[in-house]
């Protein structure tokens, strides 16, 4: 998995970790000029987005098992849990005005993936369900 930076590369990362931050003047400095580079600036935020956020909670995960003091474990979390909502902010901030400006943006991959998904886990309960309701309906049948 790559990290948030290599997701957006060098320029919209230095942006978004400047000081000052502005996503409609980070997008007016942006190649936008066709369909295809706005939905790949798109996919490359969401993307960073959904790194900064596992790392986060694979984080939260981890310092549950670690053995170091409780004041070590909370200025750990503390410092990464701030840095990484902080750039989550900025790049959904960011993803929200590239959306307002591009209304008719396709969805971008992690958009598409999760509806897959939920479509095959959807299909997965529907199938569950009908063999619990045949189980029950073979059952009182010999019941009966």
């Amino acid at each position: 998995m790559q990290n948030g930076k290599a997701c957006l590369g060098d320029i919209i990362y230095r942006y978004i970790t400047a000081g000052q931050f502005s996503s409609e003047c980070l997008l007016d400095c942006l190649d936008l000029s066709s369909e295809h580079h706005t939905q790949d600036i798109a996919n490359r935020i969401e993307a960073a987005i959904h790194v900064w956020r596992l790392k986060d909670y694979k984080k939260l995960k981890k310092s549950g098992k670690a053995r170091r003091s409780w004041g070590g474990k909370v200025k750990s979390l503390v410092a990464d849990g701030e840095k990484n909502h902080f750039l989550v902010q900025r790049a959904e901030t960011l993803l929200h005005s590239l959306k307002r400006r591009f209304p008719g943006l396709p969805q971008t991959a992690l958009d598409m993936a999760k509806i897959q998904y939920n479509k095959v886990h959807c299909l997965a309960l529907k199938v569950w369900i009908k063999l619990i309701i045949c189980s029950i309906d073979l059952h009182h049948t010999f019941h009966s």
